[in-house]
């Protein structure tokens, strides 16, 4: 620092939830807030950008936390040294750069979240070799603090368990301490809430009148879409991340024979994979009305949106027309892309479009009193959830084939959702027989 930017000696404060030495001040030069913090035998010094006294101090604070973090994470061990680093934060930060070439993507962002997010922040700069069964035993109770599933709490265990192993093939350590054990049952082996028949028909009837009367969620209004994409999702298999990305283009409408010989058309879904799998999943004959309809509902909301840009007038700040720059951007495509997202395609923000879809969805939950009256806990994820259910419970499907179509596993099937099957739901189906056809007995010797 220079001599103008001196700090201010009464203006030093300790960060809440920090190590002592991460703190913000003022200096005499600036009117924002600084930080400091001292890692690895170094001070790191940043301003934090928030005006000192017209900025929120709790966003100081946040930046301050930051700047530790990465300048935990940025550790790097003194080149000169033949001595290898034993900061816990060097080598936790190595194995997960480690990872990032020799493990699936998603383990090692998983792994690179809980490093950064919380396990370095945890440790501090404390070596790996002083870290003991005690200091493990201290993480644990933090994470008990934070209400989390068993399952990623042993995540947490076996990841730590992973860094020092890293750090014996280092050579930087020679003996991993006894680690504690995590008991109880997991917590994603539970029930999963999903709307019984009655619950899915009041569910789409609040969501019509809400859209009649106009009903908006921080200016966005509850439209026809969101009962009929209530209706896709349950006659789709989908995720709520799935509709993130399904374009038009991915959709292709198929024709065939049912079980008994009829015809019948469905829809193929070819979107991106989003989390596993990318199998084509076979929807519901019922999705092929429910697009038609979005079809046509996206037809009259491009008519009345050029109706109403026709009826703009005046000019912009540049000067321009508005009617005609609003008659442009909608007339220069069509009002339906195969590009296009099929729900929400204004919202090119798709990670934006997910929390609207979720904020509305919530409206019309609350609206519909169903969680009051049920206990359920009913979100966006409870419509995959009816739409597998109903297969369980009013279909003859092979569960086997029903996971691949949903893009998920048998076991999953099982421990999620068979949880809320029940033997009398089944009883049609365990009390049926299955026609054969009679076959005639073939004796010794004939070909």
């Amino acid at each position: 620092m220079s001599s103008k930017s001196k700090p201010i000696p009464d203006s030093f404060e300790s960060v809440p939830s920090a190590p002592s030495h991460v703190r913000i001040f003022r200096v005499e030069c600036s009117p924002y807030w600084w930080t400091r913090c001292f890692v690895n035998g170094r001070y790191t010094v940043r301003s934090t950008g928030i005006d000192a006294k017209k900025g929120n101090k709790r966003d100081a604070y946040a930046f301050a936390k930051q700047t530790y973090q990465d300048a935990l994470i940025n550790v790097r061990a003194n080149p000169r040294s033949k001595v290898k680093s034993r900061s816990f934060a060097v080598l936790a930060n190595a194995l997960v750069v480690h990872e990032k070439t020799t493990a699936k993507k998603s383990l090692y962002l998983n792994d690179k979240g809980k490093v950064e997010g919380f396990l370095i922040p945890h440790f501090g700069v404390k070596n790996i070799d002083e870290i003991e069964y005690g200091d493990l035993v201290e993480m644990m109770e933090e994470l008990n603090k934070k209400d989390l599933a068993p399952a990623t709490k042993k995540h947490y265990l076996s990841l730590m368990s992973k860094i020092f192993k890293y750090a014996v093939q280092e050579g930087v350590l020679k003996v991993i301490p006894q680690f504690p054990k995590i008991t109880g049952r997991l917590k994603t082996k539970e029930k999963r809430d999903y709307f019984t028949k009655g619950e899915y028909t009041s569910l789409n009837k609040v969501c019509d009148r809400l859209a009649k009367e106009g009903v908006k969620v921080r200016g966005v209004p509850i439209t026809e879409e969101m009962r009929l994409l209530n209706k896709f999702m349950v006659n789709s298999f989908l995720r709520p991340t799935d509709i993130k990305v399904l374009k038009h283009k991915h959709i292709t409408k198929k024709n065939g024979k049912d079980e008994h010989g009829d015809d019948v058309s469905w829809l193929a879904l070819r979107h991106p994979a989003t989390k596993t799998t990318a199998y084509e999943v076979q929807a519901m004959p019922s999705s092929v009305e429910i697009y038609d309809e979005l079809v046509q509902f996206r037809k009259a909301d491009h008519k009345a949106k050029l109706e109403a840009a026709q009826a703009i007038t005046g000019k912009d700040k540049y000067g321009k027309d508005k009617r005609t720059k609003a008659l442009a951007e909608l007339e220069g495509s069509p009002y339906l892309d195969p590009d296009d997202y099929v729900f929400f395609p204004n919202y090119k923000n798709r990670t934006t479009m997910m929390g609207t879809w979720g904020r509305l969805f919530r409206k019309v939950i609350e609206e519909s009193q169903l969680e009051t009256k049920t206990g359920k806990n009913l979100q966006l994820y409870s419509l995959r959830h009816t739409s597998i259910m109903y297969r369980l419970m009013f279909g003859n499907v092979d569960t086997l084939l029903l996971a691949k179509n949903a893009r998920t596993s048998q076991g999953v099937i099982e421990q999620f959702y068979g949880a809320h099957l029940t033997t009398d739901q089944g009883r049609k189906q365990l009390h049926s027989f299955v026609d054969r056809p009679n076959v005639r007995k073939v004796k010794v010797g004939e070909p």
